[in-house]
């Protein structure tokens, strides 16, 4: 499904694009780095999109050398007038994942460009509702049809979201220097990304056709990688690396993606006779929502038909917010607005 959402969802956003599939031997760092190099070698466009990474902190311990040998890739892109794109990771500050705080690369490369991720909310006429940045809890409520009651609810607590933060390994690079800190930061721009806001996806297998939701990251690199070929087309130029550019880029072009309290959160409560009953805020109902203040919550009726409170913009301890942040960095591209920016800045 990765190599599919990839193709399918650049293509979805520049359908007029030319787009050429590299498959890797396999997904070992050495495969991998031999695809992208052979896409940048041989020039095979303006853009490639990647939707793989590993923890930093990983390759900083246990193999450092690719560390170096990612970078200079992006690098040798950048220099030939080709961005390389990486998705940021769908697994918050990575902290559950792989037991510390980290970023992923290549996603962390000064030379790379990193895509995080919102949730995305639409008005009937397809218009923009609103948009967090992506970071989901769950609680079940309610068990498998006849849909008994849990008591007390099962707090599953964070469930994915946009990687993000403070690389451990890259100093800042000279186009976040209005950025705080001496170290990269991650991401650079988003798209959506939350799989429960996300796109759908007609997959056949065995001669049975069903339909289902695809995202993460992998579905936002993508979707940016197509705005930046169309951008490119526009500018009638290659134009190297996106990230200086989209911190360049004037009022207007890129849409900031803020924290928002839903009008409708979810609250309840709980009542086993005699006890009292058990009342949950809309915080304590998807707890813990870490440091997050403000979210949007809701009820799912999962594909097992259990039932769950569903948080959005509760992405482990990383934060969505005015300006640059580390789950949506600079914002979301806004449409033509954004192509026009980015065509003038050449």
């Amino acid at each position: 499904m990765e190599t599919s959402l990839d193709v399918e969802w650049s293509h979805s956003v520049a359908p007029g694009a030319n787009i050429a599939l590299v498959l890797a031997l396999d997904n070992s760092n050495t495969n991998l780095d031999l695809a992208v190099l052979y896409a940048i070698d041989n020039e095979l466009g303006p853009v490639i999109s990647n939707s793989y990474g590993i923890e930093e902190a990983a390759l900083a311990t246990y193999d450092p050398g690719e560390l170096i040998v990612e970078n200079n890739i992006n690098e040798t892109g950048a220099a030939l007038g080709i961005s390389v794109n990486f998705s940021s990771g769908d697994d918050g500050d990575f902290l559950l994942a792989y037991g510390a705080t980290t970023v992923s690369m290549p996603a962390s490369s000064p030379y790379a460009t990193s895509v995080g991720g919102t949730s995305l909310f639409l008005n009937t006429n397809h218009t923009i509702k609103l948009q967090t940045g992506w970071g989901t809890n769950l609680t079940r409520i309610a068990n498998a049809t006849p849909n008994p009651p849990i008591i007390p609810p099962d707090f599953i607590g964070f469930y994915f979201g946009a990687g993000g933060g403070t690389s451990g390994v890259w100093p800042i690079p000279s186009y976040q220097a209005s950025l705080p800190g001496t170290w990269r930061l991650v991401p650079d721009i988003a798209m959506v990304a939350d799989p429960y806001t996300g796109v759908e996806v007609i997959d056949t297998e065995g001669g049975e056709t069903f339909i289902t939701v695809g995202g993460g990251t992998s579905l936002a690199c993508p979707t940016f990688s197509g705005i930046w070929a169309i951008s490119t087309q526009a500018a009638g130029t290659w134009l190297g690396q996106a990230a200086p550019i989209l911190y360049g880029l004037p009022a207007g072009a890129i849409t900031d993606v803020l924290n928002v309290t839903g009008p409708d959160n979810v609250t309840g409560h709980t009542h086993t006779p005699p006890a009292t009953n058990v009342f949950y805020t809309a915080d304590e109902l998807v707890a813990p929502v870490q440091s997050s203040t403000d979210f949007v919550s809701a009820l799912y009726n999962g594909t097992s038909t259990r039932w769950y409170a569903i948080s959005f913009g509760t992405d482990s301890s990383l934060t969505t917010g005015p300006g640059w942040d580390n789950v949506t960095g600079l914002g979301t591209p806004n449409g033509a607005n954004f192509v026009t920016a980015v065509a003038a800045a050449k």
